[in-house]
């Protein structure tokens, strides 16, 4: 039974470890943030990224299973069992992140105020890098904590004039216990990818958003990006 923000038992173990292992796979040394997700206006219009696997187009809810059913395949795969295959399922997760997710959405959600200052070929190499760390982050999670719990789906809500769909969905275990994990996505072209994943209640982008703001104040952009790059490059 969850309890706030919390589990009693190994289900506070099982969400205060996911939480970490993505938030604090950022760049910064500061603590968890509980941000909240963001409003649908605070983006802009995504550009379209090219044909993703699953196919991209129809409902957001049915976007969403048959992503976790892609990921779900690859961690059953007989082929790929074993720790000498963990390269190899690595990449096919992480084939299916980089197609499902818009991260010409997520790049100025995550550098707010400081993203109109950059010039279009510093935003275009920002996109690129920080799709590859949230990737490497997101890539972590799946392989670790999702291969044995069963994703329950709840309400999909859809905003037409914004084009964008809140995905809520539960990660249950053999235990029974519970963690709420929904998904943000946006549509272009009648296309729809991911831009935030909010675990229970904690919004990724906007703690990457803390964490990136928060450098830029202290350092610059420059040393926030050779810190990503690094941090991406070290595969930590």
């Amino acid at each position: 039974m969850r309890t706030g923000l919390l589990f009693r038992g190994a289900g506070g173990r099982l969400r205060r470890t996911l939480v970490a292992t993505l938030l604090l796979s950022g760049v910064s040394t500061g603590g968890l943030t509980y941000a909240a997700p963001p409003s649908p206006q605070e983006t802009p219009a995504a550009a379209e990224l090219g044909a993703a696997a699953p196919a991209a187009a129809g409902a957001p809810g049915q976007r969403i299973r048959d992503l976790l059913a892609a990921v779900s395949a690859v961690q059953k795969d007989p082929g790929l069992q074993g720790a000498d295959k963990e390269t190899q399922r690595r990449e096919r997760v992480r084939s299916i992140i980089l197609e499902g997710f818009d991260f010409a959405v997520m790049a100025p959600e995550v550098l707010g105020q400081y993203w109109p200052k950059l010039a279009p070929e510093q935003q275009k190499e920002f996109i690129d890098v920080f799709g590859h760390l949230f990737e490497a982050s997101y890539n972590r999670l799946v392989l670790k904590f999702l291969g044995e719990r069963e994703p329950v789906f709840g309400q999909t809500s859809v905003d037409s004039n914004s084009k964008r769909a809140l995905v809520k969905t539960t990660l249950r275990d053999t235990r029974g216990d519970e963690l709420p994990v929904d998904y943000r996505l946006t549509s272009e072209a009648g296309r729809w990818k991911v831009y935030d994943v909010a675990v229970d209640g904690v919004s990724l982008a906007g703690n990457y958003r803390d964490q990136f703001g928060k450098m830029i104040r202290t350092t610059s952009y420059e040393a926030l990006l050779e810190k990503i790059k690094a941090k991406v490059k070290s595969g930590d």
